[in-house]
């Protein structure tokens, strides 16, 4: 859910919520739709027989990388069993820095980083953790769950449909805490590594190292793809403002391909492998 700054009218007027992240407006939309790569609906690997070897098979590590974003790549169209989801090349480079500077407000490797460690260190999950904590000083966890939809209109400038959102992200704070969407800033930021080596701001070797840092952090926040996807949703949901069931589908329908990208053990032991 994209910050909105309440204005509260019967408690102590000092307290406001944090105004929104000045500037980062582009940071607040997801890279999709891609159209520099068709592939086809039969996920299976290549046709090789059992047994086979696959020369260019990933690592697990490197599995693990692309598992943390596959519901996105698959979105995309892309290839979950090559880093990144796609073969780099000059016609990819040029579109993923359109997409980049479209969505993201990234036009460099300085704007790159700048983006990374925004999401790193704020992303999403800053202001879903302040909302949450100003809406728990202003009583909202003492109300009946039925009353907090009338209590928001009556003391916040804010609609029906932003009062259900809020109402929506509380519920999330209630049964997770402020943590609850950690899951969708690191698969992000594990994505963007992808996205900026597909452009060429970082190295393959780049990518993968700043890759193997971020998902090291991340893997030690869950305790399995569920746990983590889970957290993966409810960040979208609280980003896009609807539903995540689309994503929920490609999810589940993943795990029961041949090649289900989630089949590498969540507690793989993370390492270089390049």
């Amino acid at each position: 859910m994209k910050l909105k700054k309440l204005l509260i009218l019967c408690t102590a007027a000092a307290l406001v919520l944090p105004a929104g992240l000045a500037g980062c407006g582009d940071k607040d939309s997801e890279q999709t739709g891609s159209d520099h790569s068709e592939k086809d609906g039969n996920k299976d690997v290549d046709g090789k027989e059992d047994g086979d070897k696959d020369e260019n098979a990933l690592s697990d590590t490197i599995r693990w990388f692309n598992a943390s974003y596959a519901i996105l790549t698959e979105l995309n169209g892309w290839d979950y069993n090559i880093f990144a989801g796609l073969e780099p090349n000059f016609s990819v480079q040029s579109g993923q820095k359109k997409s980049l500077e479209e969505w993201w407000g990234v036009t460099d490797r300085q704007t790159a980083d700048e983006t990374l460690d925004w999401i790193l260190e704020e992303g999403h999950r800053l202001d879903f953790a302040a909302n949450a904590s100003y809406l728990e000083e202003c009583g909202m966890g003492e109300l009946a769950e039925s009353d907090r939809l009338a209590f928001l209109l009556d003391n916040f400038d804010v609609t029906d449909e932003e009062a259900e959102g809020y109402i929506s992200s509380y519920k999330m704070y209630e049964q997770f805490g402020a943590e609850a969407i950690d899951g969708w800033d690191y698969c992000r930021a594990l994505n963007l590594m992808s996205f900026f080596y597909l452009a060429g701001y970082y190295t393959e070797e780049e990518a993968l190292d700043k890759s193997l840092e971020i998902a090291v952090t991340l893997q030690e926040k869950f305790d399995s793809w569920d746990a983590l996807v889970d957290s993966y949703l409810r960040g979208y949901e609280y980003w896009a403002e609807e539903s995540s069931d689309e994503r929920r589908e490609v999810y589940e329908d993943l795990k029961k391909r041949k090649d289900n990208p989630y089949s590498v053990d969540y507690d793989t032991a993370l390492e270089k492998t390049w």
